[in-house]
């Protein structure tokens, strides 16, 4: 078995994908370190919580927010002024690895030291990282593409100095990797035709059977209908305005709208302003901590419909598919999804599972909503068909195989 090793800026409890890659390999027999860094000083706890339960190994690099190490204080300034000189970045090739992550020399010194057969990045930052230490431990790598990154900006924007230094290093090292995946058809497409790469495998953002509840919760007969809406961050410009303004055209109508994260700087005021304004009561936004990255299906089986509200407002969140769909399938929630071109594909192929909806269409998405609220036979039959596609189709169980089969090919090619 090969010694594998996966590199993230970010921590683990954050990345599913990044762990759902390392518990799969590891399951298969392979020895799997992990390398990344503290991001986020919430995150700690779910990381320690998270890992208790892995038996491959993790290792942090460029210090710990909560020490107030001198590392960690020394890497943060160096990131920070060297993004704030994007003009000296064509002159040094130190300063722009210091611009795209904070760890990155921290990354390639650990990465080299892993002496791995196969380094596996995850955004940008690890992209460079473990093609350095794969040259020179003459091992293989590849990119798992979460995102489309160089297309994060928004459209009346333009790309920023920081987007075309991702592009630059994207375009160095892609055509270089053994690999590549992506967590959406869309995102593959992407990269295959900015960088002519062979087109990305399509791993999708889904979930393990282990992780939903033992069985598909019972439908009450009244009550409220509960909404349910997730994210590591909670704020406007997220879709959340759609229902809002929806549910206050429902007068009458007992709705709650649970969502799960934690808020923006000054985001909640203006979502509850947005909801006095639409005649929705404060108590029927309800907001939940963020939770145990394999425990969200479970938490959200408690609600009866799960929202997936991107906008497209990038072309990133155009053509992503993230994680709150399948989490939705996994638990038995009925779906409620924005038609972006990443989203609709899918909800074409759940069918009566779900409920597709242009975003700002708030008439048509209250005119659902009432639907379900005033016949919870339909809204059971949802909730029924979203659990057998969770159950035949859309779990890790059988997507993970994908994956395995991506490495032991990328392996077997040494």
């Amino acid at each position: 078995m090969a010694r594998i090793c996966l590199l993230a800026p970010g921590q683990p409890s954050v990345d599913p994908r990044l762990v759902k890659e390392a518990d799969v390999l590891h399951e298969v027999g392979h020895e799997v370190q992990v390398l990344c860094s503290h991001m986020i000083p919430w995150a700690d706890v779910a990381d320690r919580e998270l890992l208790q339960t892995r038996s491959w190994t993790c290792t942090y690099v460029g210090g710990d927010f909560n020490d107030k190490s001198t590392e960690y204080s020394r890497t943060r300034l160096r990131h920070g002024l060297a993004r704030r000189l994007p003009l000296a970045w064509p002159l040094s090739d130190r300063l722009r690895r210091y611009a795209v992550c904070r760890v990155l020399p921290e990354l390639v010194s650990a990465a080299k030291r892993a002496k791995a057969d196969l380094y596996i990045a995850h955004y940008t930052g690890a992209l460079v990282a473990a093609g350095d230490a794969a040259h020179a431990n003459r091992a293989l790598f590849g990119f798992d593409a979460e995102d489309f990154e160089t297309g994060s900006y928004p459209f009346a924007a333009g790309p920023s100095p920081m987007d075309r230094l991702v592009e630059r290093f994207e375009r160095e090292y892609l055509p270089r990797c053994s690999y590549v995946t992506a967590a959406s058809p869309g995102i593959a497409e992407a990269y295959n035709a900015k960088y002519g790469i062979p087109l990305p495998t399509t791993i999708l953002n889904v979930f393990p059977l282990s992780e939903r509840p033992s069985e598909l919760r019972a439908m009450p007969p009244d009550g409220p209908l509960r909404l349910y809406w997730f994210s590591q961050t909670v704020g406007l410009g997220r879709g959340l305005e759609d229902v809002i303004q929806a549910m206050g055209q429902l007068k009458g109508c007992e709705i709650e709208l649970h969502v799960r994260g934690r808020w923006a700087p000054g985001h909640d005021r203006l979502l509850f302003d947005l909801s006095a304004s639409s005649g929705v009561h404060s108590k029927q936004v309800v907001v939940h901590a963020p939770g145990v990255p394999d425990q969200m299906a479970r938490m959200a089986a408690e609600c009866d419909v799960g929202l997936a509200l991107e906008q497209p407002v990038s072309q990133n969140r155009q053509i992503c598919l993230t994680n709150k769909i399948f989490t939705y399938l996994l638990a038995g929630n009925a779906v409620i999804a924005t038609a972006t071109k990443g989203q609709q594909p899918i909800m074409e192929t759940i069918g009566e599972a779900g409920f597709c909806y242009e975003p700002g269409d708030v008439v048509g998405l209250a005119r659902a909503l009432r639907l379900w609220y005033e016949n919870r036979d339909i809204l059971q039959q949802a909730r029924e068909k979203s659990w057998d596609w969770g159950t035949r189709r859309f779990n890790w169980d059988l997507e993970k195989k994908k994956f395995v089969q991506t490495v032991e090919t990328t392996l077997n090619s040494r």
